[in-house]
């Protein structure tokens, strides 16, 4: 059996098997990451962009791309537990669905990056939003994972690349996760990944007719390192065996101790 600390060990041995384009060398020195995650001037404001992974990549979301491939893997038998707690959605066809799309990708405001699979083929996507460059600040939000998405090495290892973009490429220092309190899914992500609860906004937004209390969670680029360690751990081939996995993120979140004493743990976490 390999333990937690051996795989730890055995990622800084791994150097460029999950390298992304644009974030470098994933297993970079922790202490660099650090020095890059604490800029002076802003942050730089959230463009999507090509970032590759081992299980798949990350690139600019594409309208006339992608939208027939997602409305079709988002519309099926599992349309109702895909889109209940998304802001919108589901859509009644194809045609309104790429109009949304079209007009998510037109935002200036917001950075879409679809969520390729080794086939090249969308499967999900993730956005960076609501940003304040000038205090090292923004969002992920608004992700779509399709069932063809969700439970896989390559679901956990979008959000890792997303996550290693926003602390070592933008060189933002604080990352926001919010969801509503019912979404025990985006909740179960958002605690497993290491991110930090900090409480719930009572009635924060109105989504599809009513008003919804929110669940605020962050993670800090000061907090990124450990996390990105335990994470580089659990994708490491060295961490499957027959396509299952050897120890859980949560195993080897605990082995790291730096992410273990985190001072503030969600409610939903403890049940």
């Amino acid at each position: 059996m390999v333990t937690a600390f051996e795989l730890v060990q055995r990622s800084s041995e791994l150097s460029g098997i999950l390298g992304g384009q644009v974030g470098g060398n994933m297993f970079g020195n922790a202490n660099e990451v650090e020095a890059a995650a604490t800029p002076t001037d802003a942050a730089s404001v959230p463009v999507a962009v090509m970032v590759q992974g081992r299980f798949g990549r990350l690139r600019p979301l594409d309208a006339g791309r992608d939208a027939a491939t997602l409305f079709r893997l988002s519309h099926d038998e599992n349309t109702q537990a895909t889109w209940v707690d998304m802001k919108v959605g589901p859509f009644t066809n194809e045609q309104a669905f790429a109009e949304h799309v079209a007009a998510l990708v037109a935002d200036p405001k917001r950075a879409f990056f679809a969520v390729d699979g080794p086939n090249e083929t969308p499967v999900g996507w993730l956005c960076l939003m609501e940003a304040r460059p000038a205090h090292h600040v923004v969002e992920l939000g608004y992700v779509l994972y399709t069932p063809r998405l969700q439970r896989t090495g390559l679901g956990t290892e979008a959000l890792y690349l997303i996550l290693r973009h926003v602390f070592e490429d933008l060189g933002y220092r604080r990352l926001e996760w919010t969801c509503t309190v019912s979404n025990t899914r985006s909740r179960s992500a958002a605690d497993r990944l290491g991110f930090v609860f900090e409480g719930i906004l009572r009635q924060g937004l109105f989504l599809k007719g009513k008003p919804c209390d929110i669940c605020m969670y962050s993670m800090l680029s000061r907090e990124w390192p450990a996390r990105r360690a335990a994470i580089e751990a659990w994708l490491s081939p060295d961490n499957f065996r027959d396509g299952r996995q050897v120890r859980s993120l949560s195993e080897l979140a605990t082995a790291l101790p730096e992410i273990h004493a985190i001072s503030c743990i969600s409610p939903h976490q403890r049940k």
